[in-house]
């Protein structure tokens, strides 16, 4: 099915420009109506009447997607970016998705009457994207990418990945686990990749767990017990990696002296002293939030915005008192 996003790319524009011609928008400049009605043509592309309504609306909302609010990743998100849309006049809707039914967020944010939609951290599943693409509504994913052609900011996971297997390698560790979640999200699957590769680069041994984890009490039980265990433990999130800290030192493990643990997104949490886990994330300076929240009203107002700007930022490491070499 021809979809508002096929049109924009035959014609070389924004998805929001396609949805302006179709509303008869007066700010739309001449040329680009032309090129826009062109395509609509050749596709031979028929707009869901439903979507245009809605975008034809002057709403005042921006809908907020992401996963649950105990990952810190997503609080932040959710936190962050609902600020940036107040400062900016909008109403802010939250649409938290259920990790057992991950494809009904997709279904009711599409047929939402917000103006624009900003994804943060999710499980990208099936038609999910596909239909924020059918939609007619602006869309720029947060802290993750995705495979359609939508807009994005966010880290470079898999340079993360790749950047958390160097720092470990160059503490000695020969023997590491990693503890992922789900490969349904892009941002853990990007992770795990890039330190898969680096890992297999520097020809180290790796224990891995990954994919949804629903017992990582056991999960860590079972590396732990192991006769050649490993000296160093990589979490795919800071939340994961926190967990595992909380495990380890439960059943009389010392942090980092007996095991390293290192995490991945440099939230706030895991630079409180309580925690001090290192990690490889952005630093406070770079706020992707505010630069989502930025790409996705020019995509909103501008007309010059033909594009589809992405914006993948590399990581740093953050060393903290979890790690150490052995």
């Amino acid at each position: 099915m021809v979809s508002s996003i096929d049109v924009a790319k035959l014609a070389g524009v924004s998805q929001a420009t396609v949805s302006r011609v179709l509303n008869n928008s007066e700010k739309v400049y001449a040329p680009t109506v032309e090129k826009v009605n062109a395509a609509i043509q050749q596709l031979n592309y028929r707009p869901n009447a439903a979507a245009r309504s809605l975008v034809s609306r002057k709403s005042g909302i921006i809908a907020l997607m992401c996963g649950p609010l105990d990952d810190p990743e997503n609080a932040e998100f959710a936190g962050k970016t609902i600020a940036y849309a107040q400062e900016k006049g909008f109403i802010a809707e939250l649409h938290i998705q259920d990790p057992k039914e991950p494809s009904t967020v997709f279904g009711t944010i599409s047929k939402s009457q917000a103006e624009g939609i900003i994804a943060g951290p999710l499980v990208l599943v099936g038609t999910g994207v596909e239909m924020l693409e059918t939609s007619g509504i602006p869309y720029v994913f947060c802290g993750t990418e995705h495979d359609g052609e939508g807009s994005f900011v966010s880290m470079d996971n898999h340079a993360a990945g790749r950047m958390a297997a160097d720092y470990i390698c160059g503490l000695n560790h020969r023997l590491v686990g990693w503890v992922g979640g789900s490969h349904g999200e892009r941002r853990l699957r990007d992770r795990y990749t890039g330190f898969l590769e680096r890992m297999q680069e520097q020809e180290t041994q790796i224990l891995s767990a990954t994919n949804a984890i629903p017992d990582l009490d056991a999960v860590l039980s079972a590396m732990m017990a192991r006769k050649d265990r490993p000296t160093a433990i990589v979490a795919g999130t800071d939340a994961i990696g926190a967990e595992a800290i909380d495990f380890l030192i439960a059943y009389g493990y010392s942090i980092p002296e007996d095991i390293t643990v290192v995490g991945i997104g440099n939230s706030k949490q895991s630079a409180m002293n309580y925690l001090s886990l290192s990690s490889i994330g952005l630093s406070g300076e770079t706020d992707i939030f505010e630069a989502a929240m930025d790409l996705l009203t020019a995509q909103m107002d501008d007309d010059s915005v033909n594009t589809v700007p992405n914006d993948r930022i590399l990581p740093q490491l953050f060393q903290r008192k979890s790690s150490c070499a052995v």
